[in-house]
C-alpha cells in the first residue's frame, strides 16, 4: 500500500516508516530535498475521517512557529493499484526534536524559569488556536515536541475541534465526541461537553509532570471531581513559588468558572511571574542582613514598575479600505486583527483589546464617518472616540488618496470636544499608508522621503529614485491639506500577509506613538505590547542598577566573596536574557555569554561594580539589540573602562561618594532608557 520508494502526487517520495497507529501510520518523506511527514489513514470511519480532515484545514490556517506547517494541497486522498481502495493522506512539516514525554525520561523535571518560559510559548500558541476558534482536546507531554533551537510545537491536532453556533447548542442539548488522555483530560471534556478552557485545564496536568516527573495518576485525585490534591503534587516540586503553583492549581481547576477564562489573561500573569522568578534567585546567596533589604528594595520597585504601567487607548480612523487592521498587525508583530475588505456605508466602532507577550494594549477603532453621508454618523464617530479617552489617534489614509470632504471638519471638531471634555490636547499623527503602490510598481525599500529642502533631489535616474520622488510628491500634498491638524506624520507600507511581507517604516510609526503618548504609564503599556524594545530596555537596565547596588551589599562584607558577585552577574544575564524572550538553552546561557566577552576575575571591590554594570549594558546589547558578539565585547570594554577609575576613587574616598556615584548611574539609566530611577531623591536606603 505505502512502502518506501513510492512516489505520490509525483512530488512525495516516501523514505522510511516512523510510527504505527490503530487507524493508520506516519511516514517520513522527501519533497524536493525536504523531509516532511506523511499520515496515511488506513480506516474509512466516517468520524475518524472527519478527525482528520479536520487536522488538515485547521493546520493549514493557523501560522505559528509552534504549529506544524501544512500547505494547501497537503491532504490528498490516494488511490491504491489495482484496487478500489482509497487511503486519505495528509503531509506536513516535519518537527525535529523530540517529546516532553521522551524529554524527561533522559532529564530532571524542570525549573521555575524554565516552566514559565516553556508556559508562555505554549500559551502563545493557545492564543492562536483560540483566536481562530479552535481548539485542541488533546494537550499532553507526548504531543508536544522540544526543538533543538528550544522552540515548542504543539502536535497531534487530529481532536481539534471548533467552536461554531451549532458546537455550543450541541453542548447544551448532547455530548459531542469524546477525547480521552487519562490524566490529563478536563471533566467536562469526560462528558462530551470540551470547550477552549479544557486546554488550559490539560496544559496544567501536562506541567505536574513536567514539573514533578509523576504522572498526575500518580498523585491523590478527589473523586467525581477531578480535583488533584494541591498539597500531593506540590511537595513533589518544592522548586517553585508559590504563586506559580497557584497558577497551575489554576489551570487544572475543576470548575470552569474558577480557571482562567482565556490565554490572554495567563500571559500577562506570566509576564509578571517571570519578572519575579528572574529577580528573587539573586538574592539567595546574600547574606542574611543584606538579604532582607535588597529584596525589600527589589520588591518595592518591582510593584512600582507594575504599577506605573497602564493599558494605553489608541484611536484608529479611517475610511473601509485605508488599512487599518493591517496596520495593528504589523504594529503587534503578529497577525492578530482580522484583514477584510469592508462594505462602504457600514457604521462601526469597536474597541478591542490586545495582547502581545502578556502586555496589553487597546485599539479604538472608528470608522471614516465620510463613508456615510450622515450627520449623525459624524456626531457618533466623534463621541465615540472622545468617551472612550483615548491617549492618541492615528489618522489613516492612503497616501495617494487626496482629502476627503468632511475630514478635515472632523478633526477639528473631534480635537474641539476631546480638550473641552478632558482638558487636554489630543495628539494626531498622520499615517499614510500604502506608499508601495506608488508608481513606478517596483519595491526596493529603503526610501529617502525626507521632505527637507536642502536635500538636492535631481531629476530621477532609476525605478527606486522615481517612486521615491512620486512618494514625496504624494506626502508633500497630503501634509498640505491637514495643515496645522496633525502633530507629526508618518509615511509606511502595513501589508503583511501569508504570501509577502512589505511592512515599511512601521519602527519609526511605533516610536511616535511612544513619544506622543501622554503619560510613562501609558509609554511603558505600549512599550510592552508593541514589537518594540523600548520595554525590555527599561526593564534590564532597572536589573543591571538593582544588580550593581547587589553586588555593592557583597563586597561590604568583610572577607571579600568573589563567587558570590559572579553570581550575581551571571543572575543579571539570565533575567535580561529572560526579557528578551530568547530561545537559547538556559542552562549554561549565562557562562557561555561571559566567556564571548572574555570577561576577567574581579579581584577588588570598585571592579565588581564597573564589571557588573559593564556585563548589563552589554547583555542588553547582545539580547535585546541582538548586535554582533564582536561589536557587543566593544561596549563591555568601553563601559568598563569608563566606570572603573570613577569606581576606585568612590571607594577610596568611602562608602558614601559610592552612594553617590551609584546614585549618579540611576539618573544616566534613566535618560538612556527612559526609566524611573531606582534611588528616589526624597528617601534614604535607610533599611540598609
Amino acid at each position: 500500500m505505502i512502502y518506501p520508494g513510492l512516489l505520490l502526487q509525483e512530488r512525495y517520495q516516501v523514505i522510511k516508516p516512523m510510527r504505527r497507529g490503530g487507524f493508520g501510520d506516519t511516514w517520513e518523506v522527501d519533497d524536493g530535498g525536504t523531509r516532511k511527514v506523511l499520515k496515511v489513514l488506513y480506516k474509512n470511519f466516517p468520524q475518524v475521517v472527519e478527525l482528520f480532515k479536520r487536522e488538515a484545514e485547521v493546520l493549514n490556517k493557523l501560522r505559528h512557529p509552534g504549529i506544524p506547517k501544512v500547505e494547501s494541497d497537503g491532504y490528498f486522498i490516494f488511490k491504491v493499484e489495482g484496487t478500489n481502495e482509497l487511503v486519505h493522506c495528509l503531509v506536513m512539516e516535519k518537527v525535529e526534536g523530540s517529546n516532553l514525554y521522551e524529554w524527561l525520561q533522559l532529564n530532571q523535571p524542570i525549573s521555575q524559569e524554565q516552566a514559565i518560559a516553556w508556559l508562555r510559548q505554549l500559551v502563545a500558541i493557545l492564543a492562536q488556536v483560540h483566536a481562530q476558534n479552535y481548539f485542541h482536546r488533546d494537550i499532553k507531554p507526548s504531543n508536544i515536541m522540544l526543538r533543538p533551537d528550544g522552540q515548542l510545537v504543539l502536535i497531534d491536532f487530529g481532536a481539534v475541534r471548533q467552536i461554531t453556533e451549532t458546537h455550543i447548542i450541541k453542548l447544551e442539548v448532547e455530548a459531542v465526541t469524546k477525547i480521552y488522555s487519562q490524566g490529563y483530560t478536563a471533566p467536562e471534556q469526560f462528558r462530551g461537553q470540551a470547550i477552549p478552557q479544557s486546554d488550559f485545564f490539560a496544559l496544567g496536568r501536562s506541567f505536574v509532570y513536567l514539573l514533578t516527573g509523576k504522572q498526575p495518576t500518580a498523585f491523590e485525585e478527589k473523586p467525581h471531581t477531578f480535583e488533584l490534591d494541591p498539597q500531593s503534587w506540590r511537595k513533589s516540586a518544592p522548586q517553585l513559588s508559590k504563586d506559580l503553583t497557584d497558577l497551575i492549581d489554576e489551570l487544572m481547576e475543576p470548575s470552569l468558572e474558577k480557571r482562567p477564562q482565556n490565554a490572554d489573561e495567563i500571559l500577562y500573569r506570566l509576564a509578571i511571574l517571570s519578572i519575579e522568578s528572574s529577580i528573587h534567585p539573586s538574592l539567595e546567596d546574600l547574606p542574611k542582613p543584606l538579604k532582607f533589604g535588597a529584596k525589600q528594595l527589589l520588591k518595592h520597585e518591582l510593584q512600582r514598575t507594575l504599577k506605573q504601567i497602564r493599558t494605553p487607548k489608541i484611536a484608529l480612523y479611517g475610511r473601509a479600505g485605508t488599512g487599518k487592521s493591517s496596520l495593528i498587525n504589523a504594529i503587534l508583530g503578529e497577525r492578530r486583527a482580522e484583514v477584510s475588505v469592508a462594505r462602504r456605508g457600514t457604521l462601526q466602532h469597536n474597541s478591542n483589546l490586545y495582547y502581545r507577550d502578556g502586555w496589553k494594549i487597546n485599539f479604538v477603532d472608528s470608522r471614516g464617518v465620510n463613508d456615510t453621508e450622515s450627520k449623525i454618523a459624524f456626531q457618533q464617530a466623534i463621541d465615540y472616540i472622545v468617551n472612550e479617552q483615548v491617549d492618541i489617534l492615528l489618522f489613516v489614509i492612503p497616501v495617494d488618496e487626496r482629502n476627503v470632504e468632511g475630514d478635515i471638519e472632523f478633526l477639528q471638531a473631534l480635537k474641539l470636544f476631546h480638550r473641552q471634555k478632558h482638558k487636554t490636547k489630543l495628539p494626531v499623527i498622520l499615517v499614510l499608508n500604502k506608499i508601495d503602490r506608488i508608481e513606478p510598481g517596483c519595491w526596493y525599500p529603503p526610501y529617502n522621503l525626507s521632505l527637507d529642502s536642502t536635500i538636492d533631489f535631481r531629476k530621477p535616474k532609476t525605478l527606486k529614485e522615481a517612486k521615491e520622488a512620486n512618494i514625496r510628491e504624494c506626502i508633500q500634498a497630503r501634509l498640505n491639506e491637514y495643515s496645522g491638524l496633525i502633530d507629526t506624520y508618518v509615511p509606511i507600507c502595513a501589508k503583511w500577509n501569508e504570501w509577502e511581507d512589505t511592512r515599511y517604516n512601521i519602527d519609526e510609526l511605533a516610536l511616535n506613538i511612544y513619544n506622543y503618548l501622554p503619560d510613562e504609564s501609558a509609554r511603558c503599556g505600549f512599550g510592552g505590547a508593541a514589537a518594540d524594545t523600548s520595554l525590555k530596555k527599561a526593564i534590564a537596565s532597572k536589573f543591571t542598577s538593582a544588580a550593581a547596588w547587589l553586588a555593592f551589599f557583597a563586597v561590604l562584607v568583610p572577607i571579600f566573596d568573589l563567587e558570590r558577585v559572579l553570581l550575581i552577574q551571571k543572575r543579571l544575564v539570565n533575567m535580561i536574557a529572560q526579557i528578551a524572550g530568547t530561545n537559547q538553552e538556559k542552562s549554561q546561557l549565562a557562562e557561555k555569554f561571559l566567556q564571548k566577552l572574555e570577561t576577567k576575575p574581579t579581584i577588588g571591590r570598585s571592579s565588581a561594580l564597573s564589571t557588573t554594570l559593564a556585563i548589563g549594558e552589554a547583555a542588553i546589547h547582545y539580547f535585546i539589540d541582538q548586535e554582533q558578539t564582536k561589536q557587543v565585547k566593544k561596549t563591555f570594554s568601553q563601559e568598563k573602562e569608563r566606570l572603573e577609575p570613577e569606581f576606585q576613587a568612590a571607594f577610596q574616598a568611602g562608602n558614601k561618594e559610592i552612594y553617590k556615584r551609584l546614585k549618579e548611574i540611576d539618573v544616566e539609566l534613566h535618560k538612556r532608557y527612559g526609566v524611573k530611577r531606582i534611588y528616589d531623591d526624597q528617601q534614604e536606603f535607610t533599611t540598609f
